[in-house]
């Protein structure tokens, strides 16, 4: 994963931690801090290195996190989108990075937090593949011959969640 400034991370990981206290007042002032934050650019990739860490006693953290990439992928990376992009800002450096470590991504993650990537990784793809995400089946090819099973399952998540929007077309 990119360079991302630590000190950051670790803000936004306890961030994310209070956007799941019990306390209202804290979680929502947790939340607008997010909210602020979403429109810096480099952010979405440091919420991606807390989803990539592998800290299981942070599951509820990365889930949490994987949640929040997804909307940050929802609203802000199609810019023309009919109902705004929310200032989130996405740099094309964020995008190439994102779209250069989500596969990998897929494959080293628990289930849980696939789905959120899957979502994720589908939404990026109706956007920019085949045209502007030329190494994507590349990638998934190469990785799909790893005799780990683990990332062969990812392999498939995330080719069935980039596939599933051409399932019903008509050719």
């Amino acid at each position: 994963m990119a360079q991302v400034d630590e000190a950051a991370v670790a803000q936004l990981r306890t961030v994310l931690h209070q956007t799941l206290n019990p306390d209202a007042e804290a979680r929502r002032a947790a939340e607008r801090h997010l909210a602020e934050a979403r429109r810096t650019a480099g952010h979405p990739l440091a919420v991606l290195k807390i989803v990539a860490s592998a800290d299981a006693a942070d599951a509820a953290v990365r889930q949490s996190a994987a949640v929040h990439f997804k909307n940050l992928v929802k609203k802000g990376w199609d810019e023309q989108a009919e109902d705004g992009t929310d200032g989130i800002v996405l740099s094309a450096g964020d995008r190439t990075l994102i779209k250069g470590h989500l596969v990998e991504l897929m494959c080293t993650v628990p289930p849980q937090i696939q789905a959120q990537l899957s979502e994720a990784i589908a939404l990026v793809a109706a956007g920019d593949f085949p045209g502007a995400w030329d190494n994507l089946l590349p990638e998934l090819i190469q990785k799909f011959q790893s005799p780990d099973p683990t990332v062969v399952c990812g392999v498939l998540v995330t080719a069935n969640s980039i596939l599933r929007r051409f399932r019903y077309k008509q050719r």
